[in-house]
Parts: C-alpha cells; structure tokens; sequence
C-alpha cells in the first residue's frame, strides 16, 4: 500500500505548476515568486473512510482530531501520503486548499483513493493581480534617509521601490512598516530613528540591522504603565529562527547571536518587533518587523492538515493593510497607493 493524493493547481485555465517546497511553504513558477504558506483542510467525506482514518489514529497513537501526512511538491503537484506506506488508507475524502495572497475555492474538493492507487484533483488559483503607484517625492527625512542606506535584492531600496517588476505586496510591506516606524511609540521619538538600513523584505515582514539601544527602548516601552509595547519574551514561530540563520555577519559572529525577544505594539494594526539580543561589545544587533491584524497564519508556517474549518488566521496582506493604516497615525507617511489592474 503507497496511497497518495497529488493536487494540481491551476490558474486561467492553464497548468499553474509549483517550482518547489520551501521552508515556509511553496514556492509557483512565477516573475518575483514568493514563500506562500499553505493551508490544507482534510477529512474523510464517507463514513467508512473516518473509520479507516479512526484505525490509523488507533494504531498510531494520534489524538482523535489529529490525523498526520506528509506533505511535498513533486513533478510541480502538491502531494499527501501517510506518514508510512500504510497511513493514508483508500476512501473518500474531502480537501480544501487555501495559499497565500491567492484565492481558492471556498467548497471542499473530493479525492477518491483507489487501493494501492492515488487520486488527482486541480484546485484553481486565482492571484492578487493588483499594483503599487509609489510617489516618493515628499518623502519624510527620517523615512528618506533610511532608505538611502538600505539595499535590498542588491539594489538600492529607493530603486527598488520604484521597479515595477517587483512584487508589489514586498512593496506595500516595506512602506507601510517604515509609516508604521515612524509613527511608534509617537511621532515626536519614532523607532525608526534607531534602525541603521534594511537588508531583506519578505511578503509580510522586513528584516533591519538595528541600534542595540533598541533593546532597551523597547523594554522601557513595555514597563510604561500607558503600554504602547508589552514584552512577550522568547518568541515561539520557526519563522523568526530565521532572522538568526541568515543575519549578514561572518560565521563567528553571527554565532554570538543566540537569543531573539518579542515585543508588541499596541493597536490595530498590531506590530510585532522581534530583536536579537547583541554581544555586549558589539554597537548593533537586528530586528524583524511585521504587522498583524489578528491571529497570523505565518505563526503556523509551512505545511499544516487539520481537522475541521480552517484557521481564522491568515497571512497578512499588505496592499490590504493600506486602507487599516491609513485610518491610524501612520496615514501621514504612506507613500503609495494601490492601483487595481
């Protein structure tokens, strides 16, 4: 027995294959492609499969609402199998797929295992097609001269926010977390003055080599009684394990980074700024920003199969987070809009 499920996705009618599984998810054969997290919703959709499904539990030793697959891109297809050659039992079964910063069908999809066979379904995907009109000519000094000293994708980060051909949710993310930097705790001693230069913006988050005095700003900040942050302590995500692997040091001292600290910023939108705690001789350290509306599906990265309705939580999308932050104080520092193709 070596059931499997292979799903194909599709866009515009035409085969719309994956190039590979990252660490946080996958990865479409597209210009600019980004790490887009992938939710999966499986359950049995007959009453003999969930029995099927129920033995394995049993035999496995899994909770009853658990039921564990291995998930991995093949031949450009998603595809699930057990954990072992005999976890995925044949039945009936109902799938349902969700990606990030696309949109998929809302109903489940049906998936008939044949035994010792496999099934095949397509899942439509639909893209977020709109584009950023950034103007950049009234510019904030602080905001301004950041970007001056930032490069990102190799490129100065003035130039990049002005390529077309960049991906325009990378776009929207650096420019409303610089506002968003501009703006906390208060516009008169905005933390943006102790960020030195960004060097990498993810889809929903950037990545700063930051003033080590940031640590203690940030605690003060926490101790306020009027709590414009609050400590969270060592963060849990994988995702900003990440920070520490690829900070832009030599070997040795990267090494000397080990510890990362959560604060959270007040407000909707939320702001999550998560520092590595410096050397004492060094003069700097780093800091990874993001911004958050509710419960945040990266929190939950890569892969997951669960039983039941999806998370509320979802990636945040920051050509959306565009009308949230221009109802807050960083209203006066967006410099772009979004523009529907």
């Amino acid at each position: 027995m070596n059931e499997f499920i292979e799903i194909r996705f599709r866009r515009k009618g035409k085969p719309f294959p994956l190039k590979r599984q990252l660490e946080g998810g996958i990865e479409f054969h597209e210009p600019d492609p980004i790490e887009r997290t992938v939710g999966i919703t499986f359950d049995a959709a007959s009453p003999a499969t969930r029995e099927r499904m129920n033995s394995i539990r049993r035999v496995q030793g899994w909770d009853p609402g658990q039921f564990k697959l291995n998930v991995a891109v093949e031949d450009g297809a998603l595809v699930l199998r057990g954990v072992n050659e005999h976890a995925l039992p044949e039945g009936l079964y109902r799938l349902k797929v969700e990606i990030e910063e696309a949109r998929t069908p809302r109903k489940f999809t049906l998936a008939d295992v044949e035994h010792n066979g496999h099934a095949v379904i397509d899942i439509d995907v639909q893209l977020d097609e709109r584009s950023v009109k950034v103007d950049l000519d009234d510019c904030d000094d602080d905001i301004r001269q950041l970007l001056d000293r930032s490069t990102i994708d190799d490129v100065a980060a003035m130039t990049w926010l002005e390529d077309g051909a960049r991906r325009p949710t990378r776009q929207a993310c650096l420019l409303n977390l610089l506002a968003s930097l501009r703006t906390r705790p208060t516009g008169r001693s905005p933390l943006v003055k102790l960020i030195h230069d960004v060097y990498y913006v993810a889809n929903d988050r950037i990545y700063t080599k930051v003033d080590r005095s940031l640590v203690d700003t940030l605690r003060a900040l926490a101790d306020d009684p009027s709590k414009p942050f609050y400590a969270e302590g060592t963060p849990r995500a994988s995702v900003h394990g990440r920070m520490l692997s690829a900070l832009p040091e030599p070997p040795d001292v990267k090494a000397r980074f080990v510890t990362l600290s959560s604060f959270r910023g007040e407000g909707r939108p939320s702001m999550q700024a998560v520092v590595a705690i410096p050397p004492a001789d060094l003069p700097h350290t780093y800091a990874e920003f993001d911004l958050d509306l509710g419960n945040p599906l990266q929190d939950v990265l890569g892969f997951f199969v669960h039983m039941g309705e999806l998370l509320d939580g979802k990636p945040t999308n920051h050509l959306d987070m565009r009308k949230v932050l221009a109802k807050a104080k960083a209203s006066d520092f967006l410099y772009y809009k979004v523009v529907a193709n």
